[in-house]
């Protein structure tokens, strides 16, 4: 692992530890399931096998390899267990993770049928995953685990459909990054956008290992880019990759942005949101040439006007806002911009609250000394009580 500004520690687990150097994750951990060795992946990730994680299910390679990434060719499935628990240990209780579970089916068994079945984490339920032939899917969550360890679960809820996992990435994150109202606030299905990118941004571009779509076809707006592509100082929440190109209105004398509802995807729900805002040009920084407000469903939202800076950036950040299918998120000009607002980049979460407290810490170092007395407990793994019906 390469990182800028950071010292890094390899340890026999598999972990990246990263110092305190100013940004990128603390930890890092990519499991590829159903491998046995470690690799380092084209993009200079480091894979491990994931036999340390798990004591239970049956490895096997997809019919289908090389359609995807390498972490992707291989997986592990459950045909047994109502329940089966990846359990990554010594993580930082109360500081935020960023949990990535992957999933391709490629057909591994020839039945042409791709299961579904739940995942869960900690004792909570995380979603229903149904998977497809020949498609790939990931489901990426942020949270403060209550406990040392990290679990996660792929449980049976049809007989006749046996869960399978590819990968799980696990990654810390700095101090300050995505903090919530309440430590308990769960980040679920993110939709992060780098607007204006033709190729998205990624690893090692992003150092935190997030993934920011591309969307450089939007009808109605013009794709802009940064009139110099090096930045001043290095950003600790956004690739710079993300901010050096931005959309606006395909007309200059046009006012207002609004963000694509495709873009966003709204549910009704709460929701915890990003928006960064930089300039691409130095001359409108330096004649204040764009100055706009932040509107939700016509709302307000913002003290002062934006003006995007030149070589950093600036936010509107709400770590709960109730929205609707229907709301609308629009940048709209003040009386004395000459251009139209810019967007460069968002970060949408559905919010979640109420993570399960867990079944008591004491009762599980009981369970666990049983577990190594016993053969029939061996592939006994993650909470042992919860979720209700999946003991």
């Amino acid at each position: 692992l390469t990182e800028y500004g950071t010292e890094t520690y390899n340890d026999p687990t598999g972990f990246v530890w990263v110092g305190d150097a100013g940004f990128g994750p603390r930890v890092s951990l990519s499991i590829d399931c159903g491998e046995t060795g470690n690799y380092s992946d084209p993009w200079g990730i480091n894979w491990v096998g994931d036999a340390a994680y798990i004591k239970t299910g049956k490895a096997a390679q997809v019919r289908y390899p090389g359609i995807y990434v390498p972490e992707l060719n291989s997986l592990r499935y459950f045909p047994s267990q109502k329940k089966s628990c990846y359990v990554i240990r010594g993580v930082n209780r109360g500081r935020k993770h960023m949990v990535q579970a992957h999933f391709f089916y490629g057909n591994y068994d020839r039945k042409s049928s791709p299961p579904s079945f739940n995942l869960q984490f900690d004792g909570n339920h995380w979603d229903s995953v149904t998977t497809s032939l020949d498609r790939s899917y990931y489901w990426e969550m942020i949270y403060a685990p209550k406990r040392d360890n990290i679990s996660v679960c792929v449980a049976r809820t049809s007989p006749d459909q046996i869960p399978f996992i590819s990968a799980l990435k696990i990654r810390e994150f700095e101090l300050g990054m995505y903090e919530t109202v309440d430590r308990e606030h769960l980040l679920l299905n993110p939709r992060r956008s780098a607007f204006g990118t033709k190729d998205g941004v990624h690893y090692p571009d992003d150092l935190c290992d997030r993934w920011w779509r591309p969307n450089d076809a939007i009808d109605g707006v013009l794709r802009v880019a940064r009139d110099n592509m090096s930045f001043t100082q290095n950003i600790m929440y956004i690739p710079v990759k993300a901010l050096v190109h931005a959309i606006t209105p395909a007309s200059s004398n046009a006012t207002i942005l609004t963000v694509p509802s495709s873009e966003m995807g709204l549910v009704d729900a709460t929701y915890y949101y990003i928006f960064y805002f930089s300039e691409v040009s130095q001359a409108a920084y330096q004649n204040k040439s764009r100055s706009f407000d932040f509107l939700v469903d016509g709302i307000k939202r913002n003290d002062d006007p934006i003006i995007p800076p030149y070589g950093t950036y600036v936010t509107d950040y709400n770590p709960a806002s109730n929205l609707t299918a229907g709301s609308v998120i629009s940048m709209v000009n003040t009386a004395n911009a000459s251009l139209p607002p810019i967007l460069n980049a968002m970060e949408l979460f559905q919010l979640k609250t109420g993570l399960a407290d867990g079944t008591s810490e004491n009762d599980v170092n009981v369970l666990e000394v049983l577990q190594d007395q016993y053969q029939q407990l061996q592939s006994w793994a993650g909470d042992p009580c919860l979720p209700v019906g999946f003991t």
